[in-house]
C-alpha cells in the first residue's frame, strides 16, 4: 500500500500505468458467501413508445452513461484518456471517504447494444483490475420498454473485498463497505434520473489534455491539505509499479 498527499497524486501517469495491469479474479473463483451479487433498477423517466430517438430520456441517459459523468462527485471521480476507445478503456477510480481518497482501476470489457423486440437496450461493464481494494464487475445498461416507453437504468454486480487487501482496508470495508456501495448505487440513480430528464453539455473537465476528469460538477477547489490517496490497497501478484 502507498500513501501521498491526494493533489500530488500523478492522475496521467496513473491512468497511462493501469494499461499494464491485469483483471484482478477468475470467473472460476465467483462462488460461496464470500461474494455479494446485487440488482438495482432505477426508473429515469418516460419516452414515447418505439425505439429510442435523439434528444430523448434514453438518449440523454445513454450519452451520460457513455462517457461515466453520471456518478456522485463527493463518492467518487474518474479520469480517463479521451481518445481511448470504449470498449477496452482504462478508468482511474477515486473513491472519496472523508480524507481519504482510494485510487482503484478498473477496465470495461463489455458493451453493446440488445433488442429483443420488447426491451432496447446499451450499456457496459468493468473488471477490476489489479492493486483494486475489491474485486469484481459491473454492468450498466439504459433500457428500454418498447410498449410503454420506461426507461430504465439497470445495474448489475457481483464483487468482494480483495483478500489481499490491507489489514486496515479490510477492516474498514467490514464496517462501512456495503453501506458505501448502496449509497453509491443510489445516488447514481439519482443522478441519472436527473441529468436524463435535465440534460447540460457534458462538460469533461480536466487540467490535462489528454485525461478526462468525470462527474462534470467535481468542483475545481482541489484537495484540502490533509487529504490522502491510497494506492495499490491490494498487493496482487505481479502488479505494475506506474499505476493503482
Amino acid at each position: 500500500m502507498r500513501i501521498m498527499r491526494a493533489s500530488k497524486l500523478p492522475v496521467h501517469d496513473v491512468v497511462t500505468g493501469l494499461r499494464a495491469r491485469s483483471v484482478n479474479y477468475d470467473p472460476d473463483e465467483i462462488r460461496g458467501s464470500a461474494w455479494h451479487f446485487d440488482h438495482h433498477r432505477f426508473v429515469l423517466g418516460t419516452d414515447p413508445p418505439g425505439r429510442p430517438q435523439e434528444d430523448s430520456v434514453w438518449w440523454h441517459a445513454y450519452k451520460e452513461v457513455a462517457a461515466y459523468a453520471f456518478t456522485p462527485a463527493g463518492l467518487l471521480r474518474a479520469h480517463y484518456r479521451r481518445e481511448d476507445p470504449l470498449l477496452g478503456k482504462d478508468l482511474l477510480l477515486v473513491g472519496r471517504f472523508a480524507l481519504a481518497r482510494f485510487v482503484m482501476g478498473v477496465r470495461i470489457t463489455e458493451t453493446g447494444f440488445d433488442e429483443d423486440g420488447v426491451r432496447y437496450s446499451w450499456g457496459w461493464s468493468y473488471e477490476t483490475l489489479q492493486g483494486h481494494i475489491e474485486r469484481g464487475r459491473v454492468d450498466y445498461r439504459v433500457v428500454k420498454d418498447l410498449e410503454s416507453g420506461v426507461v430504465t437504468l439497470e445495474v448489475n454486480s457481483y464483487n468482494q473485498v480483495n483478500p489481499r487487501a490491507h489489514p486496515f482496508i479490510r477492516l474498514g470495508w467490514f464496517f462501512f463497505g456495503r453501506r458505501a456501495q448502496h449509497r453509491f448505487y443510489t445516488s447514481v440513480g439519482e443522478n441519472l434520473r436527473r441529468l436524463a430528464q435535465q440534460p447540460q453539455v457534458t462538460d469533461t473537465r480536466t487540467g490535462d489534455e489528454d485525461v478526462v476528469e468525470v462527474p462534470r460538477d467535481a468542483g475545481s477547489g482541489g484537495e484540502p491539505f490533509w487529504a490522502i490517496a491510497v494506492l495499490d490497497g491490494a498487493r496482487d501478484p505481479d502488479p505494475a509499479h506506474t499505476g493503482p
